[in-house]
């Protein structure tokens, strides 16, 4: 039987900050044309939205900014790689030249770039780990199997992703295909990405190369450029009146907490959800939903999260809330 969701629209917001992968769409997969549908119906009443991803450009142009309509696209700023870049789009929905800002092309000049790319090949090669292209997670499966050393690799530019689809729950006889340790989480599993992010930073440390690594999404080790995050890239925008400008707001217009909403999928600490750092660069009063069915204890605490108790969860979970804003207009 269908429940009703106790979460309502929030009638005030302006901006909406949001994650991507599991959030509006699956990883590597384009939103559903439903989504797509919702966002443009947000853009058009007025609603700005800042996503907030660890993913590329790339993946958020093909798979949700080129499917809404050019004449939308300059509502949307959008903050890619853990925080290390922010875009935006003009009047005609196409992407402006430059960035707002770059950590990445600001702090590394091509020595640097090359030391870090030749400690992740070394990464690779100690676990013996086999690099794929990145693809939707049942295309991965299907088509190159359940081994945990298959690996996804994806270059990004400010950010090299390991996604380690087959290992974040090793049996004893996997992690025997491993000569080093593979650590136990917090909640008993052994996840080869905790091993991979050890050996990975001592690499960058011996290479002197500012990259900090990090867990993201469900299976991934993001390696992102030190001092950038999801915390840092929201900070700017809204310490910015040009890139606010460019979505045809400003300062004064965001000045209540219900002005804002923030969406995600990954607040839990323990389990190194990073959408927390968008709620934590805003007031502790601005609502975060989480689209993830996680522990509430385990979020920061003082911070307006609230789990979605809808039918359906992750990027399903948002289209069904983003449905009830047509019951509250229409109300």
């Amino acid at each position: 039987m269908n429940k009703m969701p106790t979460i309502e629209w929030n009638p005030d917001v302006r901006l909406v900050v949001a994650d991507v992968d599991e959030t509006i769409a699956e990883v590597y997969t384009p939103a559903k044309s439903e989504m797509i549908e919702e966002l443009s119906a947000l853009l058009k009443d007025g609603i700005k939205l800042f996503m907030v991803t660890g993913g590329s450009l790339k993946r958020v142009r093909e798979g949700i900014t080129n499917l809404i309509a050019p004449e939308l696209r300059h509502n949307i700023l959008v903050s890619h790689c853990s925080g290390a870049e922010v875009w935006g789009f003009d009047e005609d929905g196409e992407l402006y030249d430059a960035p707002f800002y770059s950590v990445y092309e600001e702090h590394f000049d091509d020595d640097m770039k090359k030391r870090w790319r030749e400690a992740v090949d070394q990464l690779v090669a100690e676990f013996k780990l086999r690099s794929h292209s990145v693809r939707p997670k049942t295309v991965f499966w299907d088509s190159i199997g359940r081994d945990p050393r298959d690996i996804m690799l994806d270059d990004r530019g400010p950010q090299i992703t390991l996604e380690v689809v087959n290992g974040i729950d090793l049996t004893d006889e996997q992690c025997a295909l491993f000569e080093q340790d593979i650590p136990l989480t917090h909640d008993g599993r052994r996840d080869l990405r905790l091993a991979l992010m050890q050996r990975v930073g001592e690499l960058l440390a011996e290479k002197n190369v500012p990259i900090t690594p990090h867990l993201g999404g469900v299976f991934a080790l993001d390696l992102a450029v030190e001092g950038s995050s999801k915390t840092t890239s929201v900070k700017y925008v809204l310490e910015n009146p040009e890139a606010l400008a460019t979505i045809n707001l400003a300062p004064g217009d965001l000045m209540a907490s219900s002005h804002f909403e923030v969406w995600g999928d990954k607040y839990s600490i323990p389990q190194g959800g990073t959408d927390r750092f968008m709620s934590l660069a805003l007031a502790p009063t601005v609502r975060s939903i989480d689209f993830r069915e996680e522990d509430p204890s385990e979020f920061p605490e003082g911070y307006n999260i609230v789990i979605w108790d809808g039918n359906n969860h992750l990027h399903d979970g948002l289209l069904e809330y983003l449905m009830l804003r047509h019951e509250k207009v229409s109300s």
